[in-house]
């Protein structure tokens, strides 16, 4: 009765020459194959890309006229009245951050922010990642970039200061926006 196992076990375990497959050839064979999910590992991503200020709104409108990327490029007042704008401009934002898995807030050094706060409520109440990117071109001393930096650290999962507009856009698409 062992050998008879034991038999069996080697049959299983060997391909007859002595030779015992690998596990990723076992893993590809068509008795495994049934046990396999047929469907993509992930959703797509949906990014949202917010500018906090006139000079990161300048920088996103071009890096969306490259028409590379799939995120949609929302924008907020920037005007000295931004919350009174922003009333006009909710649904728009509203409906962005509903639809995204990531939003990306873009700021440039020595920008107040303000609203960063308005879109990190957003984010919460949706469960949404916020990312925020600083973008530093070395004009700014370092009192404004911690300006801009205290304003967006309590709001933001991640925080980068990037040199320029080609960052911005490698990291748009590491992140496949």
């Amino acid at each position: 009765m062992r050998s008879a196992c034991v038999r069996a076990w080697r049959s299983l375990r060997y391909d007859g020459l002595g030779v015992m497959p690998s596990q990723s050839a076992r893993a590809t064979s068509a008795a495994e194959a049934r046990f396999r999910i047929a469907a993509p590992n992930a959703r797509p991503r949906s990014v949202a890309v917010v500018p906090l200020d006139a000079a990161a709104r300048a920088l996103l409108q071009a890096v969306a006229a490259e028409g590379r990327f799939g995120a949609r490029f929302v924008a907020l007042a920037q005007g000295s009245d931004w919350l009174a704008e922003l009333a006009g401009q909710t649904r728009a934002l509203v409906e962005a951050i509903a639809a995204a898995n990531m939003v990306v807030l873009v700021a440039t050094a020595g920008a107040e922010a303000a609203g960063a706060a308005v879109v990190a409520e957003l984010c919460a109440a949706r469960q949404v990642m916020l990312a925020a990117v600083v973008v530093d071109g070395g004009e700014t001393d370092g009192s404004a970039l911690e300006t801009t930096l205290a304003a967006l650290r309590p709001h933001a999962t991640m925080l980068v200061v990037a040199e320029g507009r080609d960052y911005v856009t490698a990291m748009l698409e590491a992140l496949r926006a």
